[in-house]
């Protein structure tokens, strides 16, 4: 609960009724951490912190907060601390975090000097986007013309492609926790999360004999707006094509529906992907909420060209 509702109070916008915390605590059970101070009813939790390990080499920081009339007297610093050592950073090559601004000078001080990239948060109308600026296209998707583009869910789509996408694009290596997260988007109307993905119509994996996916994407209901996460494409048309995509699903399960949920949609794209920047300043997608993603060690390879929109601030 702490983690949804003091993410929810920071306004970071976390999944709606904190429905995407389980999938994000079993990339890492042990790596979760609060702490407490004394109090007659009930200890109070002061601090919480995650702290993930991808795999022998990576690990990821998030959900840093303390509790606000705890703060500058160093509980949230030896939370941290805790949870560092659990990624045992001596012998880990890269572990990332996205840093609201105010925090990156004390992040540099605890070692993380390198950075890739600045994550805008881009928020904008799904409503707008379907009946207003991309009109035509979605009126296609929604008469299954645009070819290869399909749900998650399709049986064409091969799930295990999925991680080299990641690998490719942004670097992380933690392949169940990507194809977990894309099932937990796959199929699930009732709940308004999404998963997409455009399907070559020539090439196939070598491995299954499927078609090679060129790109996928999700979208879940959060407290405030829509959250897309990932947004991996090969190239603009298909990433443009992929959110309209995401778009209609979300209209139409709305209409069906109610959840309650405004109908905007929230996108952290980097701003080294000129591609993503010119998408999404045409679409007059304003930054609302800019994190910088900062690493301790090397950062991984990546081809950012690639990334439209990370997966997600939280665990990365």
């Amino acid at each position: 609960d702490h983690f949804f509702n003091w993410a929810s109070s920071e306004q970071w916008n976390p999944g709606h009724k904190g429905l995407e915390l389980e999938l994000l605590h079993s990339a890492d059970p042990k790596g979760f951490f609060f702490s407490t101070q004394p109090h007659p009813a009930k200890d109070e939790i002061v601090s919480i912190v995650s702290a993930v390990r991808y795999g022998e080499d990576q690990g990821w920081i998030g959900f840093y907060i303390a509790s606000p009339k705890y703060r500058g007297k160093g509980y949230g610093l030896a939370t941290f601390n805790r949870a560092f050592d659990h990624l045992t950073p001596d012998t880990r090559e890269s572990i990332g975090l996205d840093a609201v601004l105010a925090q990156v000078e004390n992040y540099r001080k605890s070692g993380f000097t390198q950075t890739s990239w600045l994550n805008e948060r881009r928020n904008g109308s799904a409503i707008d986007l379907v009946e207003k600026q991309e009109r035509e296209l979605a009126e296609k998707i929604s008469r299954n013309e645009v070819e290869g583009l399909v749900l998650l869910s399709d049986p064409q789509v091969d799930l295990d492609q999925l991680p080299g996408i990641e690998v490719k694009y942004c670097g992380l290596k933690r392949p169940q926790f990507v194809k977990d997260w894309a099932q937990f988007h796959a199929n699930h109307p009732e709940e308004h999360r999404f998963g997409v993905a455009i399907l070559s119509s020539d090439k196939k994996d070598e491995k299954s004999g499927k078609p090679l996916v060129l790109g996928y994407a999700c979208v879940r209901p959060a407290t405030s707006s829509y959250r897309v996460g990932p947004l991996y494409a090969a190239d603009g048309d298909i990433a443009k094509k992929l959110l309209v995509k995401l778009a209609v699903e979300v209209v139409l399960a709305e209409k069906q529906s109610p959840l309650g949920v405004p109908l905007m949609f929230d996108v952290d794209m980097p701003d080294k992907n000129p591609t993503a920047v010119k998408i999404f300043d045409g679409l007059g997608w304003k930054n609302t909420f800019p994190c910088l993603r900062m690493w301790k060690g090397k950062i991984p390879a990546h081809d950012v060209n690639g990334v439209f929109g990370v997966t997600t601030l939280e665990i990365g």
